[in-house]
């Protein structure tokens, strides 16, 4: 009898341990779509800022953090709305407004600020110290990216950075607006732009946006152990050097 019973505690045991570690289990989207160099993705390897960011969160909360599979924005969208997946890693609040958006989010602190800036041809800068400046200029832009200010510019959309940052470099355009990193990134890395000599001038920024992490509001006790390591990551640098090994 007592054999039995042991086996049985044994068993309970193992369940209770399998049911809390799945139920400890958290996932976070990830599209298919690269935003390099936050999220780099080639096939079906995904890497970048955004990605080495969970990877050290994975290890600083006690909840497992798991990447869902790379899915269309849309998709992988519905997917937080349903509570299919709990963590969307980075946006910033504006970007999820919508009541149906709104209504299923709660967030973290900021993580990191991004930075919009004007880049010129090079010698053709203009003085920027207000949007309204941007009026009457050609503005090189990329093509299904929201841009502020844009009511005073004319559009020049292109279909990638790679195209958007050339067209700026051979003066088609007065200027082009482009995220600080993902410009210093595409200039370190890219191939073409190396090769052709692709250089351009860096004028002042246009446009910021506090990135933070999304919690689908059935898991609110995420909030507050993220929150603290997003702290630590920050105080600690390891943030700011994930950064730095891709923009410089």
């Amino acid at each position: 009898m007592y054999k039995v019973f042991k086996q049985l505690t044994l068993l309970v045991l193992l369940i209770c341990t399998s049911v809390s570690t799945f139920s400890d289990s958290v996932k976070y989207s990830v599209t298919d779509e690269s935003w390099s160099p936050y999220w780099i993705i080639q096939s079906s390897q995904v890497s970048g800022i955004l990605n080495d960011i969970m990877l050290q969160l994975d290890q600083r909360i006690a909840s497992s953090l798991l990447p869902d599979q790379p899915l269309p924005p849309k998709r992988a969208q519905y997917k937080f709305l349903a509570g299919d997946v709990q963590i969307e890693c980075c946006v910033n609040e504006a970007w999820r407004s919508s009541k149906d958006q709104a209504d299923v989010s709660l967030w973290t602190d900021t993580l990191l600020t991004v930075e919009e800036v004007l880049i010129f041809p090079v010698g053709k800068s203009f003085e920027f110290n207000e949007l309204e400046d941007l009026k009457g200029k050609f503005i090189s832009t990329v093509r299904g990216y929201g841009y502020v200010g844009s009511e005073f510019f004319t559009r020049s959309d292109s279909g990638d950075n790679i195209s958007q940052i050339q067209k700026v470099a051979l003066g088609r355009t007065d200027a082009g607006i482009i995220d600080r990193v993902e410009l210093s990134y595409v200039l370190k890395n890219n191939k073409v732009l190396k090769e052709r000599n692709i250089a351009v001038e860096i004028g002042p920024v246009i446009n910021s946006s506090e990135l933070k992490m999304r919690i689908h509001s059935s898991r609110p006790e995420l909030v507050a152990p993220i929150n603290v390591a997003i702290e630590k990551m920050k105080e600690d640098g390891t943030i700011q050097k994930i950064i730095e090994s891709y923009s410089n």
